[in-house]
């Protein structure tokens, strides 16, 4: 019999705190490889960080169901568009503790900023840090 070496574990996470992170990250950390190409409007657009009801679409597209932010990556012009919705969030989420543990326990912390923003866009885009 073989004992398990892993455990996995289950961790809740506001989506407050995962419009805090984009935020970095649109605002001052994937400015230098990624673009904004467009947005998905969502059918019910919420605003999820208390700005007296004002929606941002960089920030609340991608958390609502529907919505989402498409990116072109001016590094490498030959990837396609890419998409972050609410699924790429959730793989970003769930791979963020893997790839890149450090920024993970900054994030957890409440200690993100504009690197930890970048880092999440692109493993939520891309699976991998690629930049930076």
């Amino acid at each position: 019999m073989t004992r398990p070496t892993t455990l996995t574990v289950t961790t809740e996470i506001s989506l407050t705190r995962v419009a805090d992170l984009l935020c970095c990250a649109f605002e001052g950390g994937v400015g230098y490889w990624c673009e904004i190409e467009r947005y998905r409007k969502p059918r019910k657009p919420v605003a999820h960080v208390s700005r007296e009801g004002h929606v941002f679409p960089h920030i609340d597209f991608p958390l609502c169901a529907g919505g989402a932010v498409v990116c072109r990556d001016t590094e490498d012009e030959d990837r396609p568009l890419m998409v972050l919705d609410l699924h790429a969030v959730k793989r970003g989420l769930a791979l963020m503790p893997k790839v890149a543990p450090r920024h993970w326990a900054d994030f957890i912390a409440e200690n993100d900023d504009a690197t930890t923003g970048d880092v999440f866009i692109q493993i939520c885009l891309l699976g991998e840090i690629v930049y930076g």
